[in-house]
């Protein structure tokens, strides 16, 4: 199955639907083992960062990072739906111009992903 993505600034985003709400623009980063949220699109979803009750540590490319964790009811990208799916919650700069990253934690629900960027499309298996 074929999607569109867009690539801005050396970046590869994606559209992604969260809790059959908030469409979101995520970066594709295969160097994220968590799929990651800003804090703002958590407000989006009506949550408080701060007060979410999880906390867990991430290494980043500058460190360790401490980050709130959101189980989301749905998460839906390239046409996968995952229900009680977790991501992290930080305050991504808003230089980024996405709504997150989509991790490993999804990407390997699929057995193969082929980009092909003179058609801006990302197939998926």
């Amino acid at each position: 199955m074929k999607h569109e993505f867009t690539l801005h600034r050396r970046k590869i985003t994606v559209r992604a639907l969260i809790n059959d709400t908030t469409d979101v623009e995520l970066i594709l980063d295969t160097g994220a083992g968590t799929t990651v949220i800003s804090e703002r699109t958590a407000i989006l979803l009506g949550y408080h960062p701060k007060k979410l009750p999880k906390n867990e540590r991430f290494v980043a490319a500058g460190g360790h990072i401490d980050a709130k964790i959101l189980e989301l009811s749905k998460f839906e990208a390239f046409g996968k739906e995952i229900t009680n799916f977790n991501v992290a919650v930080l305050p991504l700069p808003l230089q980024i111009l996405a709504d997150g990253l989509i991790g490993v934690d999804f990407l390997q629900l699929f057995k193969k992903i082929s980009i092909d960027f003179d058609d801006n499309q990302i197939e998926v298996e």
